[in-house]
């Protein structure tokens, strides 16, 4: 903490005078001021690695712990790199409804980033209470109580639907309330709202999406959700790049096939779970010690 706080100091006294140039006449602006987090940031490993050569024994390196673990690493990746392909793919998703509404104009695109951004927003506590669902199901599928995984699954999908259902009613009633004061152009805050109104028509199946992909995290098989993400990514990205090549096309026509497929994957992520149910879940019954 000594060491951190010392940091702090020497980047503040180093910020004027790489910044402006205070005591030197070399003012170094904007690069001054990543060149003094960068120093401060170096004298403190310094004075960190100083501390642990002179002061510090109770802190060590075992050098065989740093043998790499295959066996470890494959589980990590196992769930991890599914999970981080659901991102990509989210990312993948935007290109292409930015891409569909490049005739629209700046004000089309600029609405669809606002409406993003609210409705990622009025999605965050169905997300919290999904998030809070994996731990839950994974320490009771760990402790093989089967009974308490299911319930941890009807639970947050109850809680998440009224959370959501309350939401939409918000955005259908009082879209202006959640979206006034990101901007004042009239063209742009048009697009906000009708992609506000219609989008948040799913937010119930988004908060199914968001609880069984955490279950699945949990569960410790994180592939379905990867294959549910892609699948929606195929149902809607491909209608939308050719919907926004024929004539007539309407902005419109893209929020209404991300309700659809939304609604699709959120389905497809329900079955996937109920086959994961089966599958992982009888095992452990049965492997419990009978009362």
């Amino acid at each position: 903490m000594i060491v951190q706080a010392l940091a702090v100091i020497i980047n503040i006294a180093l910020a004027p005078v790489l910044i402006a140039g205070w005591g030197t006449g070399h003012a170094f602006g904007v690069a001054g001021a990543g060149l003094a987090s960068s120093v401060a940031v170096l004298i403190g490993v310094l004075m960190l690695w100083m501390y642990f050569r002179k002061l510090e024994h109770y802190v060590g390196v075992d050098r065989a712990q740093l043998r790499p673990q295959a066996r470890q690493w494959r589980r990590i990746l196992n769930v991890g790199l599914p999970a981080g392909g659901e991102f990509a793919i989210i990312f993948i998703w935007m290109g292409v409804i930015y891409y569909a509404l490049r005739d629209f104009g700046a004000a089309a695109q600029a609405g669809f980033g606002i409406g993003t951004r609210v409705l990622g927003l009025i999605q965050m506590p169905a997300l919290a209470i999904a998030l809070a669902a994996g731990p839950i199901a994974g320490q009771n599928f760990g402790a093989g109580n089967v009974a308490r995984v299911k319930e941890t699954f009807t639970r947050a999908a109850l809680i998440a639907t009224v959370v959501m259902i309350a939401f939409t009613i918000l955005a259908q009633c009082w879209p202006g309330l959640l979206l006034g004061g990101f901007a004042s152009d009239r063209e742009t805050m048009a697009v906000a709202v009708l992609f506000l109104q219609m989008v948040s028509l799913n937010l119930v199946a988004q908060g199914f999406t968001f609880v069984c992909s955490s279950m699945f995290q949990g569960l410790g098989n994180t592939k379905p959700v990867l294959l549910s993400s892609f699948a929606r990514l195929i149902t809607n990205a491909l209608p939308v790049l050719w919907l926004s090549a024929r004539p007539g096309f309407r902005m419109e026509y893209v929020w209404y096939l991300s309700n659809l497929t939304t609604t699709l994957q959120a389905a497809l992520s329900l079955w996937l779970l109920h086959l994961e149910f089966r599958k992982r879940l009888p095992p452990l019954k049965s492997a419990l010690p009978a009362e």
